[in-house]
């Protein structure tokens, strides 16, 4: 369920959490973060000295400190950054643009963070800036809850921690020796800590879970802060980032692991003997919506972080259309369904949930820009999303694959033991040692163009199938053909299907495009390790038609795994697409839904 977002009040420049009774930060705002949590910190000489500094931090906030520092680490050093922050009450989406309109122009990263702010739903939110040079991660919800799960699954220690939430005795539970135990299990013997608070209570704690503390002169400021460093040695074991990686296959998923990692400043070779873009990368266009349900599940939370993470990745690359995307599921989706999804998400609340509206019947057609009758088209109106678009596939293989750290060899690539390998080779991933029992079959797909005379629509609408506008026509798709299909029923079928949304308008057929999704059978990607064991050998398939969402964050997973970073995504979704489960099963029910394999 949504969030409760934080209650401020604006005082000029200055927000106060009314629920807290507390500033955000002082009139002088960065320099407060610089005075307070860097310079203690000394984090950007460790950035001048290291390849990647890590920063944790208890309260987000306005992202007033992940604003500051980033911007000093990409105009005064080479490193890259890597801020994890943790908020219980996330800024509604007013007061964002509120706090960037007041800083944008000294700080020209918090103009990128606009459209870009975590939505209000609970759980691991990534973003990525700088082509790569700086990664946000914020976890909203419970502090320990997020950190317990930060100390699970992150392998590499926090160089920094900024402890900036609201003052001790207005938000006590921030400042328990439990939780800050907690930043103990995530410290090295380099490790500093710094805060705004110098309460006496602060500094023993902190003393007493491993940090050596010292006060921070702050005249005439204030009195002064507290500033330290552990003082003992982890017991965690770091990962070595790999220098070099291999993925097999240049479609979609592998160019979306390729690009994470080489944005990283790892050398990746991508072998594909078809060359890039082929199979289905070679439809020529498809959509990026969100697929939302709404039982709690974690396939729930797998399709919307997904989402959010999508739309906001693919914004700086070509071949993506930021133009909105109406869903409405044509008849298959029921009043009950519609109206449950719109409450869980927010959909009638634009203030604080603007990435999806609800759109009746009329305003359906009227956002369409269709000519069909509106409760012909939407019986049930529709949902919106105006952060979705439309994806012009190849271009999109081809935009992610163009890095100086990315080689491409059109050939087969040998998997070498010494090295990481990611397989993102569809079907094809059963011919990889030891991926012979993995459940994944070929979906063929159509996706038919027509030039259109008498309509017209400037939003892509998914409902069964989907409709794209193009320059002269529509595209019209795509067919779920388990066996493949006479060509000509496909676009009898896609025409068909899409009926109800074209009214008297008239197309002419002008072309048809087919490729084969690959498909898990519990519809569930295939993400991760086949097993612990192997430790160099990853695969990203089983996406069926969701490649354009899940594969960027499926993507990014994979990558903070071999780079030693918290994948971000939730334990339950990580479980969910672990490539594991199938043999887990068979063991239990036998062999099923393998097709043989087609001779090369």
């Amino acid at each position: 369920m949504p969030l409760k977002p934080a209650s401020i009040t604006w005082d000029l420049s200055q927000p106060r959490a009314t629920d807290f009774d507390d500033i955000y930060f002082s009139k002088d705002a960065e320099q407060e973060t610089h005075r307070i949590f860097i310079e203690p910190s000394a984090i950007l000489d460790r950035a001048r000295q290291q390849h990647t500094v890590c920063v944790g931090e208890l309260g987000f906030g306005t992202g007033l400190n992940f604003a500051v520092l980033a911007q000093q680490i990409l105009t005064e050093t080479d490193a890259k950054l890597r801020f994890i922050s943790f908020e219980k009450f996330p800024l509604r989406p007013s007061d964002w643009d509120q706090a960037i309109r007041l800083r944008r122009t000294v700080l020209p990263i918090y103009g990128d963070l606009q459209g870009q702010a975590p939505p209000l739903i609970p759980g691991w939110h990534q973003r990525v800036f700088a082509n790569g040079r700086v990664v946000l991660n914020v976890y909203h919800g419970d502090v320990a809850c997020g950190l317990a799960d930060l100390a699970r699954r992150q392998s590499n220690p926090i160089d920094a921690w900024f402890l900036d939430g609201f003052a001790p005795d207005k938000n006590p539970d921030m400042w328990t020796r439990t939780l800050l135990g907690q930043l103990a299990e995530l410290s090295n013997a380099t490790t500093t800590v710094a805060t705004f608070s110098a309460a006496g209570q602060v500094k023993r704690d902190l003393q007493a879970v491993g940090f050596e503390m010292r006060k921070v002169d702050q005249r005439p400021f204030k009195r002064e802060s507290l500033a330290g460093q552990y003082r003992e040695q982890s017991t965690r074991t770091q990962t070595i980032a790999p220098t070099q990686v291999t993925i097999h296959g240049a479609g979609l998923a592998g160019a979306f692991v390729a690009r994470h990692l080489a944005e990283a400043g790892v050398t990746v070779h991508v072998f594909d003997p078809s060359g890039i873009a082929q199979g289905a990368s070679a439809l020529p266009n498809t959509v990026l919506h969100a697929r939302l349900m709404t039982d709690g599940s974690a396939s729930a939370e797998l399709y919307s972080s997904a989402f959010h993470y999508a739309s906001t990745y693919l914004r700086r690359f070509e071949g993506f259309n930021a133009s909105g995307v109406i869903w409405s599921q044509g008849d298959n989706l029921n009043i009950d369904k519609l109206s449950r999804i719109s409450d869980t998400y927010g959909a009638n609340d634009r203030d604080q949930h603007p990435w999806i509206h609800y759109l009746s019947p009329s305003d359906s057609i009227a956002v369409a820009g269709l000519t069909a009758e509106p409760y012909t088209a939407f019986p049930r109106g529709a949902l919106f999303h105006p952060t979705g678009g439309t994806i012009a596939t190849p271009l999109l293989v081809k935009t992610l694959l163009a890095h100086d750290q990315i080689h491409i060899h059109q050939r087969h690539g040998q998997v070498d033991e010494a090295l990481p390998n990611v397989a993102c080779t569809a079907t094809d991933i059963r011919r990889f040692a030891g991926c012979d029992l993995l459940e994944v079959t070929p979906v063929y797909g159509q996706l038919d163009a027509f030039d259109w005379v008498g309509g017209k629509t400037t939003m892509p609408v998914v409902g069964n199938g989907y409709l794209v506008p193009t320059d002269t026509g529509c595209l019209l798709g795509t067919t779920y053909e388990h066996h493949p299909w006479d060509r000509q029923d496909a676009t009898s079928h896609n025409l068909a299907k899409n009926a109800h949304l074209l009214g008297t308008a008239k197309l002419s057929w002008v072309r048809r495009h087919r490729g084969a999704r690959c498909v898990a059978s519990d519809r569930s990607p295939v993400v991760g390790k086949l097993n612990t064991q192997q430790d160099n050998f990853w695969m990203l398939t089983g996406l069926g038609s969701t490649g354009t969402s899940v594969g960027a964050l499926a993507a990014a997973a994979i990558s903070a795994e071999l780079l030693g970073w918290l994948p971000p995504l939730a334990p339950e979704v990580v479980h969910l697409m672990r490539p594991g489960r199938f043999q887990e099963r068979q063991s239990r029910r036998g062999v099923r839904h393998i097709k043989p394999l087609e001779p090369l």
